[in-house]
């Protein structure tokens, strides 16, 4: 019992990876403008961080969106936002690691 608590909770913190700040912070407007903006912070936030912030988000930025200038627009603001606006990624030392 005591392996699956320890492995839910390393899962849980593993996927709780953004700012809490940036959780409350979502674009609204048209399905592709959302899907772009969400693409766009996760990459930012790829690029800001290191090792878990790559790890947990990478580079996303969809092909077939590619002539899309709603979708691209929203991806540039996504980026853009994401990255300057996250706090310092989390380590293991605050996990008490």
């Amino acid at each position: 019992m005591q392996k699956i608590i320890t492995i839910a909770l390393v899962a849980l913190a593993l996927t709780a990876c953004r700012d809490m700040s940036l959780y409350m912070v979502g674009a609204s407007g048209p399905p592709e403008y959302r899907l772009g903006w969400e693409d766009g912070c996760n990459t930012g936030l790829s690029a800001q961080g290191g090792p878990l912030y790559k790890a947990a988000f990478g580079f996303q930025k969809r092909p077939e969106m590619g002539s899309n200038e709603l979708y691209k627009q929203a991806w540039n603001e996504g980026f853009t936002y994401c990255r300057f606006s996250a706090g310092t990624e989390p380590s293991f030392d605050k996990l008490g690691w």
